[in-house]
Formats: C-alpha cells, structure tokens, sequence
C-alpha cells in the first residue's frame, strides 16, 4: 500500500509504483481538495490503463477532531486511574484533575449519563512496516 501525495502525482511515478508491486493506493482525505484526489485518481487510472496492472483504491476519510480545552494555568494534568472526571463542553472552562473541556459539542447526545469514555495517549502500534511512497 501506497499513501499517493504531491510527490508521487506524476504519471510516470505511478507507472512505478504500480511495477514495484504498488497494489492498494491510499488517498489521505485529511490534505488536499476533492478536486485534487479526483485527478490523482484519473492519473492512477491511466497508469493502471499504460501498464495494464490493477490497484486497488482507498479512502482515508477525516474523522471528527476532538479536542480538549484549555488547562488552568496553563500547567498538566495528572489523570489518576480511578479518579472521576466531568466533562464539559463549555469550550470556554479551564479544566484541571476532576473537570476538563471538550470541543465535541455533541458528547451530552451520544453517550449516557455515568457511561464510561475511555481515551488513548498513544496510537496501538502498527505491525506492518511502512515504507514510503
């Protein structure tokens, strides 16, 4: 899998790719215009067409960015395993340890009152190398 950006838009270096062994080509939906991933994808086409090998496509989709608001002081938070904290989304509250701001203005409608929100820190680690396309 190859992750298509500026630097592999031309049509000879996707002919490339697709000779290396280029089989899925991710289109990150996070950077660039629906226009700009529509002539990607006509590019991919062709070379597809010129070298008469088949890729397949994906679409990385932007999901919701949630944020986390400002803390008092501007200081970190220690979060304690077992402690209760509120969630607010009252952009405008300075958080600390027990109530912390949150941009998902939705949050009151997707989740119950007493429900459990986990969070991650870090991303699980991925098993397969990347490597650069």
């Amino acid at each position: 899998m190859c992750t298509l950006g500026p630097k592999s838009a031309e049509l000879s270096i996707m002919e490339d790719l697709l000779r290396a062994g280029m089989s899925v080509a991710r289109f990150n939906f996070s950077h660039g215009s629906h226009e700009y991933h529509q002539g990607t994808l006509n590019t991919l086409r062709q070379a597809m067409l010129t070298t008469r090998l088949m890729c397949a496509v994906l679409l990385d989709t932007k999901g919701p960015e949630i944020r986390t608001g400002m803390l008092k002081g501007g200081k970190p938070v220690l979060m304690e395993a077992g402690r209760e904290v509120t969630i607010h989304t009252d952009y405008t509250l300075h958080g600390d340890e027990h109530n912390i701001a949150m941009s998902y203005k939705k949050l009151p409608s997707d989740v119950v009152p007493g429900a459990e929100v986990s969070h991650r820190t870090n991303p699980a680690p991925n098993p397969l190398p990347r490597r650069p396309c």
